[in-house]
């Protein structure tokens, strides 16, 4: 598989707590930390966003941000509102139901469909590290033209009132995620954050990473997978670190981990059988590893993830 596919599957993302967000005259809400990941995407008018620690963004119709985990944002109609605060995590808890915010009398000149994804929680973290921490496309970079179409799909669906709208708009994001990260992937340059993505932008490293993820179990060397990519042992080791951000032996570590977690979690199966299936000789090679990398033993995040 491809290793973003593979990333993908590993994840399972689902869209979920979807609702429209909708704004008429001057308003402003400031959301608290949360650890899901979150999603907008921009159906009619516009509004600021910005993130804790980062500069404000404009998004206009069309356009489409993703937020891995934030420390917190504001959302408003102009910077020169003072936002309300409200907290993510109630938010999530109250359901799917649509927000109104500004002036209730005027018709909303503002609408978004915002939510979050659920990922399996035990590799959570993967997809934090994939992205900075907010990702925005312009619905006017002439580069999104497929996104753009996505777009215009869910965007149909959302303003419509058509049988299963809800379920059709889940589904529609939760491929607008795929897109999203394929199209940060192609796009990423050389000033873009290190991790799979930007591994994935670069056509060596991307040789090495597809061999790598095609046959994780295989017995695989730095000078093995330099080879994969056409490069000398040196060459490689610098521009996989500089890159991706980790040396390629911990790359190939946490990839494995991450394997067998989603492994433990779903099925359960004998330490021997999971140790095979992601490159160790032996359980206790494994447990080892994975008590290095998780900070518990195998059995330990089996009973926490039944739990």
């Amino acid at each position: 598989m491809e290793p973003l596919a593979d990333v993908i599957a590993l994840l399972r993302p689902r869209a979920a707590g979807t609702k429209m967000i909708q704004g008429a005259g001057r308003w402003g809400v400031r959301y608290s930390r949360m650890d899901y990941a979150g999603f907008g995407l921009v159906v009619a008018g516009g509004c600021w966003l910005a993130v804790d620690g980062d500069e404000p963004h404009r998004l206009a119709r069309g356009d489409f941000v993703l937020m891995p985990a934030v420390p917190g944002f504001t959302i408003t109609s102009d910077l020169e509102v003072e936002p309300l605060p409200l907290d993510a995590y109630e938010a999530v808890a109250r359901g799917a139901s649509d927000v109104r915010h500004g002036d209730a009398e005027r018709e909303a000149e503002f609408k978004q469909l915002g939510g979050y994804f659920q990922l399996e929680p035990g590799n959570r973290g993967l997809f934090a590290g994939l992205l900075p921490g907010l990702v925005h496309i312009r619905a006017a970079d002439p580069a999104a033209e497929r996104l753009v179409r996505m777009i215009d799909l869910i965007t149909d669906e959302a303003l419509a009132n058509r049988p299963g709208r809800d379920l059709v708009i889940d589904r529609l994001i939760e491929v607008l995620l795929v897109e999203a990260l394929r199209f940060h992937a192609a796009s990423a340059g050389v000033a873009a954050r290190p991790g799979l993505l930007a591994g994935l932008a670069d056509p060596l490293l991307a040789r090495a990473l597809r061999q790598l993820h095609g046959d994780v179990a295989r017995g695989w060397s730095v000078d093995a997978l330099a080879r994969q990519a056409g490069l000398s042992r040196s060459a490689f080791s610098e521009r996989f670190n500089r890159k991706v951000g980790v040396p390629p032996m911990q790359y190939l570590i946490e990839w494995r981990i991450a394997l067998a977690k989603a492994m433990l979690q779903r099925d359960a199966p004998p330490l021997e059988a999971v140790a095979a299936a992601v490159g160790y000789q032996s359980a206790s090679a494994f447990s080892t590893a994975f008590r290095r990398e998780v900070g518990s033993s195998p059995s330990h995040f089996m009973r926490a993830a039944a739990a």
